[in-house]
């Protein structure tokens, strides 16, 4: 315990190390002769002074911080060691040695500033006034004895050694401090990570930055909307086991997420199978740039879902399709709740009207609403929609279903074909399939176009089979023969 308390005042255990060893000095100066024995009157008024410091010390630091008091302390042991520097008449090796010491405590005091400037003339000042009013400047500037240079070079070296184990030790102190440090700075990263994936990362992103408090507000924005479910999942529930539904609606949001989180979406929630994003706040490119953002993630979320669909089905799942409705509008965006427990999210018209168009599309199908279709028509193929009568809106609704993007459809550019039908279907992503497996997709499209005249051949318009087995061995040999 004895050896704590040392550390944590390493500083004051040297300075009184300091004090002890040039009043020593002075002792062995008066023995000696060189000084008068009236000198060491001054050691007990150095000694009171140091007792009161403290009092003196804690009232400046609570008025004008530990800075100040630092420097006040730095001026007290200059003026103090320019009383002993004159007691002994500027000898001048225990002088240099002294001068030495007070330059090894600015640095160990961290003194910096006006303060450095100001104490060399404060020291001349306090030297020249107590050689004028009690030791006289006879004589001055002595070698004097070998054995009080010794002691001096001595005590001097001791007292470095001594200010450089607190050193040291405090340095290991600061870095021991720096390492918990920085283990509590990730710890709070990972803690806010975790936190961040229940909320959207553009609202988190913002409340680090300081652009957004945690309170209970909103605000009027122009949103685009998109709201999504998967057609049938609710029946399939019933039929599946809580972990197969479990794997196929992570797997399905898992998909999802990554496509919106390209796109720049602000994910709202999850309800189940259905998923509320918005774009527009806290980030928006434009109001037109949003919504055309929107349905590209849209479009994109319906190809990754045939994707998933056959992936499914190959694993004995049933087939499913997804319902998308998309509006554009002013919503009240914010955090709504209690100041104990909010959530992020959005009300409104236009968003109750995202969720009608979804439930009103078909599968795998993509409505949207009227003023959405005004800000995108110049870049996807729509086809007007009837008029919907939609729950909880009195008039009725103009709505649009999009196809694709108009440079989708020039097959020079297109990279993405999906075809599906009866008992068909067909994905290929140029982006993914690499150039040196082209033969063997082309071989395997032959092979496909051959069945299918084949089959032809076969059957009539009706399904019916038209040939014998043995007319069927002639006719694929003809068919081997042909170039």
């Amino acid at each position: 315990m004895l050896q704590n308390i040392l550390d944590k005042n390493g500083y004051q255990v040297s300075r009184l190390f300091g004090y002890s060893a040039i009043s020593l000095i002075l002792l062995v100066t008066v023995i000696d002769g060189t000084v008068a024995l009236e000198s060491l009157l001054l050691i007990p008024y150095v000694v009171l002074i140091l007792l009161y410091e403290p009092t003196i010390l804690k009232k400046i630091e609570y008025h004008f911080g530990k800075p100040a008091r630092r420097s006040f302390r730095f001026i007290i042991d200059t003026c103090l060691v320019m009383l002993y520097i004159s007691a002994i008449h500027l000898m001048l090796i225990p002088s240099l040695l002294m001068l030495g010491i007070l330059i090894f405590s600015a640095a160990f005091a961290r003194i910096q500033g006006l303060i450095l400037i100001f104490v060399p003339v404060c020291a001349l000042a306090v030297y020249y006034l107590c050689s004028l009013l009690f030791f006289g400047f006879e004589p001055i500037l002595q070698i004097g004895r070998t054995e009080i240079n010794i002691l001096a070079i001595v005590f001097f070296i001791l007292l470095i050694a001594v200010g450089m184990y607190y050193q040291q030790k405090k340095l290991q102190q600061l870095s021991k401090e720096k390492q918990e440090y920085s283990d509590e700075v990730n710890r709070y990263f990972k803690l806010n990570n975790q936190l961040a994936r229940y909320a959207p990362v553009q609202l988190w992103q913002s409340i680090m930055h300081g652009e957004l408090e945690a309170k209970v507000e909103y605000q009027r924005r122009k949103l685009t909307v998109f709201f999504s479910d998967i057609q049938g999942f609710t029946d399939l529930s019933e039929q599946l086991i809580p972990d197969d539904l479990a794997f196929l609606l992570n797997d399905y949001l898992k998909h999802m997420t990554e496509i919106a989180k390209h796109y720049g979406a602000t994910i709202d929630k999850f309800m189940g199978d259905g998923i509320l994003m918005f774009f527009g706040d806290p980030d928006s490119r434009g109001v037109k740039e949003d919504a055309v953002a929107c349905l590209d993630m849209a479009i994109m979320m319906r190809q990754q879902m045939r994707i998933l669909r056959e992936r499914w089905i190959k694993m004995g799942y049933a087939s499913l399709h997804i319902r998308m409705g998309v509006a554009t509008g002013y919503c009240h965006v914010g955090n709504y709740g209690t100041i104990h427990r909010m959530s992020y999210t959005i009300v409104g018209r236009d968003a109750n009207l995202a969720a009608r168009l979804q439930a009103a599309a078909d599968v795998d199908q993509i409505l949207i609403s009227e003023e959405t279709f005004h800000l995108v028509k110049d870049q996807f193929l729509c086809v007007r929609n009837k008029p919907l009568k939609l729950k909880g809106i009195t008039e009725f609704v103009s709505s649009w279903q999009v196809v694709e993007r108009y440079h989708e459809t020039i097959e020079k550019y297109q990279r993405w074909y999906d075809y599906e039908y009866k008992g068909f279907n067909l994905i290929l992503n140029l982006d993914k399939t690499p150039s040196y497996e082209y033969p063997q997709l082309i071989e395997a499209m032959e092979q496909t176009i051959a069945r299918l005249k084949l089959q032809q051949h076969r059957t009539d318009v009706d399904g019916m089979v038209l040939l014998d087995e043995r007319s069927i061995v002639k006719l694929e040999a003809k068919d081997k023969t042909k170039p």
